[in-house]
């Protein structure tokens, strides 16, 4: 009897130990606080997240993963005028190892200067363009893809005059005869030299000016018209005596280097990237088809070479094929790229 007993105490204090091993088991499973079974919520964090990005909080804002992080893109802005260049900014993140997109119909073509972390990309806004709204998509190489609707904002441009000098009738020159040259021949000769694209930069700091001293005498976009003729200045013309020296805006090769009966002696420097600066109306070349150059190298000597009514420089810039305002393009490359 005695051992019976004992048996049946054995066997009900192992039940009330079980029952309590349950009991404490089954309390600390309800009484886990909120928040830290994270696993099971990833999907959510990811919905969160691409939410954050669609309304343009800061993505730095969150802590997650970085297989879930997408880059911050800036633009240098939203509503583009007419013969404005527009920077693109995309902050770079260890996953993302390339970027591309387009803008409109052109290209974006990305790249890391050197002096800068981010990838940037360089759209210029032709003067000629059809003012309006445009995509904007830009593609990561992890598979993902933002856009964007940007709208480009029609500018005015004055119309002044079309003239010549007595000098100019005396070399032969006529409005019709400017018009006829400019039209078909030397812009189409320019043109093909401005299509070849050089797919890397050879540039790693920004633009400057190609005088010491700045003074626009021929506004960008000017028309100028006399009766039934007109032209587009899709350049600034700068003042400049007979023989200024005149400076490369950034590191670059020279492509072009000859004298052409309107547009005097002209030079061209490719920059890469579908990028060019151009100067007319020279007096000297210093450096030839050909040749690198570096920014600040003296690449010639203002003139008044061509249909020119006074010495000076004229200076354009070209992004791909489009005319934008040079003196613009360079503020705003410098004033973009030294963004943090």
């Amino acid at each position: 009897m005695e051992a019976k007993a004992r048996v049946q105490i054995f066997v009900i204090l192992l039940t009330l130990v079980v029952l309590g091993i349950f009991v404490y088991e089954g309390y600390q499973r309800w009484s886990i606080p909120e928040g830290v079974v994270l696993k099971s919520t990833v999907s959510e964090e990811i919905i969160l997240k691409e939410k954050i990005i669609s309304e343009g909080e800061t993505i730095q804002q969150k802590e997650e993963p970085e297989k879930f992080s997408l880059p911050q893109v800036y633009l240098s802005s939203n509503r583009p005028e007419l013969g404005n260049t527009l920077l693109i900014k995309v902050k770079s993140t260890p996953v993302i190892n390339e970027v591309s997109g387009k803008f409109g119909s052109q290209n974006l073509n990305f790249f890391k200067p050197i002096t800068v972390k981010d990838w940037i990309a360089i759209v210029g806004i032709d003067v000629r363009e059809k003012p309006g709204e445009y995509n904007l998509v830009i593609n990561f190489s992890d598979g993902h893809k933002i856009e964007k609707k940007l709208n480009i904002i029609e500018r005015k441009f004055p119309i002044t005059k079309l003239f010549l000098t007595k000098e100019l009738e005396e070399k032969g020159y006529t409005l019709s005869k400017i018009i006829e040259d400019i039209t078909t021949k030397e812009n189409l000769l320019l043109k093909e030299i401005l299509s070849i694209f050089t797919p890397n930069a050879y540039f790693s700091k920004v633009f400057a000016n190609p005088l010491e001293k700045i003074k626009v005498t021929g506004a960008y976009g000017n028309i100028r018209k006399n009766e039934n003729l007109a032209i587009q200045h899709l350049g600034v013309d700068l003042e400049a005596d007979i023989n200024t020296p005149v400076y490369a805006i950034n590191d670059g090769a020279v492509r072009f280097s000859k004298e052409l009966n309107t547009y005097g002696k002209t030079l061209i420097i490719d920059h890469g990237l579908g990028i060019y600066s151009l100067y007319l109306h020279l007096n000297k070349f210093k450096v030839l088809r050909g040749e690198q150059v570096e920014q600040g190298d003296v690449i010639g000597f203002s003139g008044n070479t061509g249909y020119s009514i006074a010495p000076h420089l004229h200076f354009s810039v070209k992004v791909n094929g489009s005319s934008v305002d040079p003196l613009r393009f360079i503020e705003t490359i410098e004033n973009e790229m030294a963004k943090k």
